[in-house]
Formats: C-alpha cells, sequence, structure tokens
C-alpha cells in the first residue's frame, strides 16, 4: 500500500470513529434531556407551588394587621372567650314542629296558655331549639325544646321605647310583646297552634321555616360589646395610634387601621351563646352579668329594619336553673 492511500484510509478511519461517537453523544443528549427537562419543570411547579401556598396563607390571613395592633390585648382576648355554636338557616323541605329552625309552625301541647301579645294576637314563632339535639354548650340545659315568640307590631314584640327610660335591660325582660318559652319534655302529644302574623309584618316568613345547622366554635369579646374596653384595658382605636407609631413605615392610616380590627372583631350571624353584636349600641351597662343567650341576625331571608341584629340576653344563674323567664329582647339597626 502507497503512502497516499494509507492516508485516505487512515482518514476515514478517524472519521467514522468520530461518527460514532458523536452518535453515541446525541443518544445520550436525546435519552438525558428528557430527565433534565423533567427535572426543571418539577422544580418549576415546586416553586410556583411554594408561591402559590405562600400567597394563599397571605390571603387566608387577612386579619393579619388586626392581630398585630391588638397583641398587646392577645391575652386579654384570650381570655374573654365564650363557647358558641354557630347556626347555618338552610331551606325545609317539609315543617317539622319539633325541630330546629326559623320560623314555621311551634311544637305546642295541650293545658298551656299559648303566648299572645298585648292585643290578644297570638305571638309568631321566630325560632326553636331541639338542645338534645344539638351540641352541648356549658351552661345551657341538655335537653328540652327552648323557643322564641315576637309580635308584630312596629318594633317586633321589644319594649324599645320603654328601654329609653331608666333601667333598659328590665324593660326589655318584659315579655309581652314577645315570649322565650321552655319545654323541658316536649314529647306530649302536640296540638295546633293558632295562626301568628303575616311575613309582611315580621323580619322573615313564617311560612318558609328554615332548619338550623350547628358548629362548635369559639369566640373572644366583640367590637360594640359595652365590656371591651374594659376587657382590653384601652380603646382598639388606642392600640391602633400606638402601633402607627411604634410602625411608622405602615400603609395603613389611624383610621384604616381602626377599621381592620372593627372587622376582626365583628361578632355578627346566627347564634347560640358568645358574644353579642351591635348595629347601633350595646343596652347594657358596663358590668352587667347578662350573656347572650341567642342571636340572629339580617340575612337574604331575615331583615331586622335595615340590616340589624337581634339579642335575647341571660343571667348566668337563671340560665343554669333553666329559667327563661326574665330574658331580655333586643334588637337594633342601621
Amino acid at each position: 500500500m502507497n503512502t497516499g492511500k494509507a492516508v485516505l484510509l487512515s482518514t476515514a478511519i478517524v472519521a467514522a470513529l468520530l461518527g460514532v461517537a458523536g452518535g453515541g453523544v446525541y443518544l445520550l443528549q436525546r435519552k438525558l434531556r428528557p430527565a433534565q427537562d423533567a427535572a426543571q419543570t418539577s422544580a418549576k411547579h415546586t416553586a410556583g407551588k411554594a408561591e402559590s401556598a405562600e400567597a394563599a396563607c397571605a390571603s387566608r390571613d387577612e386579619h393579619r394587621r388586626a392581630k398585630a395592633v391588638l397583641a398587646p390585648a392577645a391575652l386579654a382576648l384570650e381570655r374573654s372567650q365564650r363557647p358558641v355554636l354557630r347556626i347555618a338557616l338552610e331551606p325545609m323541605a317539609k315543617d317539622e314542629t319539633r325541630a330546629s329552625k326559623v320560623g314555621g309552625r311551634a311544637y305546642w301541647a295541650a293545658g298551656r296558655e299559648y303566648p299572645r301579645g298585648p292585643h290578644g294576637r297570638p305571638l309568631s314563632l321566630l325560632a326553636q331549639i331541639d338542645l338534645a339535639a344539638v351540641p352541648k354548650m356549658p351552661g345551657y340545659p341538655e335537653r328540652g325544646l327552648l323557643q322564641f315568640f315576637i309580635d308584630s307590631d312596629d318594633y317586633y314584640g321589644a319594649a324599645l321605647d320603654g328601654a329609653d327610660r331608666g333601667d333598659r335591660m328590665r324593660a326589655l325582660a318584659q315579655q309581652k310583646g314577645f315570649r322565650v318559652v321552655y319545654w323541658a319534655d316536649a314529647s306530649a302529644p302536640e296540638v295546633a297552634p293558632p295562626a301568628g302574623a303575616a311575613s309582611d309584618q315580621l323580619p322573615f316568613d313564617p311560612a318558609k321555616p328554615r332548619r338550623m345547622k350547628f358548629s362548635t366554635d369559639y369566640e373572644s369579646i366583640g367590637n360594640s360589646d359595652v365590656g371591651m374596653n374594659d376587657a382590653l384595658g384601652g380603646d382598639p382605636e388606642e392600640l391602633a395610634a400606638q402601633y402607627l407609631r411604634e410602625h411608622p413605615q405602615t400603609e395603613e392610616n389611624a383610621e384604616e387601621l381602626a377599621d381592620e380590627v372593627a372587622d376582626y372583631l365583628d361578632r355578627s350571624g346566627h347564634k347560640l351563646g358568645g358574644h353579642p353584636q351591635f348595629t347601633q349600641s350595646d343596652p347594657r351597662e358596663v358590668g352587667d352579668r347578662r350573656v347572650l343567650l341567642f342571636q340572629l341576625d339580617s340575612d337574604d331571608q331575615m331583615m331586622w329594619g335595615d340590616s340589624g341584629i337581634a339579642n335575647f340576653f341571660i343571667d348566668p344563674d337563671d340560665l343554669a336553673r333553666a329559667d327563661f323567664s326574665r330574658v331580655s329582647y333586643h334588637w337594633d339597626c342601621y
């Protein structure tokens, strides 16, 4: 073999070897690329999930600023907590006389005078609670049927005019236009109660009862409670101003912070127990022993005046005795 042919043969062999090596590298890259792409996608997905989780956490804690403002009073708020049964209302396909509900026909047994207002009109069933069928509440009877009746006058049976003079809570406890009835035993056969007022005279439609669904919770004192400042050891607005002095970089002003605190301490809603909420002011004086027995708020099917709230108050000793004869009934609106 001459020298020229040998050179050409060597060149061909080298090229072939390089081609094989290059193909191997190409194949290796093709095998590795999906794994690399998957790893990069996974990393991006993980980072995205972390960012989403962080954003979700921040959005869920919408009251984080209010909590920061109230941090000096956190222990006081914790001490003010009370058990509460939150109430969700849902339609009833068929009225049940012993059910926990708003509206509908009341359970009533023979031998007891049906509640009537000052003018002899039968009172309407506002709400009824089967205590044996709800989660246990400290201080409340563990069984029996608790009923709330109201009149169809301008104040829905509440003695709001008399509450403007003298002892307001005593006036609000005069059960003339309303009645709180407790049946320790509701097993007796029921009798047909007289018809109450029409829906246009009441804050709800008695012909469309709604079943109560309960969930257990705890809540601290609310923003419109007469004992708020004493419980916190100061005015929430002052705490907001103090927070701004200590955190001058805060974007919100004092008024905006105070609104956030008020929203955080809002205690509206339907519930048994807990702390009350008012659209105007608490009818109790500071130091009044009465606690919230039951609260009904305005919603899309119930309207107390202009988006008001109704409250029933009781002395804890009366509640322990299942004595509902001195319950005070109040409602206010915007």
